[in-house]
């Protein structure tokens, strides 16, 4: 038996989107804590320029101050749902400095989720710079 994604839209998508909105703030907050509930402890982050993290690196970068994220800014978001495991896409603005050096200003981002005991947390994430053009 094949399962077909499910593009999720209004209700249905906001439980996804309440904890993508819980993580971003988490993110901007350096708010380790928070943190801690949202990813799994299998956690795998790629960022932007294919450094590959796990969840006590992300915490360990935020908690030494090596990551600072001013604003992150949701441009849009897909939810995709398959059963009881998700996929989001989409795009966001940030503003901060890993290691004292400016972070992309626009990324393009999937993440995935996992639906455990009644609450969705993040199991991976994946960004890629946009390249500025100029424009």
């Amino acid at each position: 038996m094949t399962r077909r994604k499910k593009q999720l839209s209004g209700d249905a998508a906001q439980p996804m989107l309440d904890l993508q909105h819980r993580w971003v703030e988490a993110l901007v907050k350096a708010d380790t804590t928070a943190l801690d509930t949202i990813l799994v402890d299998s956690y795998v982050d790629t960022d932007e320029s294919g450094s590959r993290f796990d969840k006590p690196g992300v915490l360990a970068t935020l908690e030494s101050g090596d990551l600072k994220l001013a604003s992150i800014t949701l441009l849009e978001t897909h939810v995709h749902r398959y059963g009881n495991s998700a996929v989001l896409t989409g795009a966001s603005a940030q503003a901060g400095a890993f290691q004292g050096q400016p972070i992309a200003p626009k990324i393009l981002f999937t993440a995935t989720l996992v639906l455990q005991n009644g609450h969705w947390r993040a199991v991976a994430a994946h960004r890629t710079a946009v390249p500025d053009h100029g424009n």
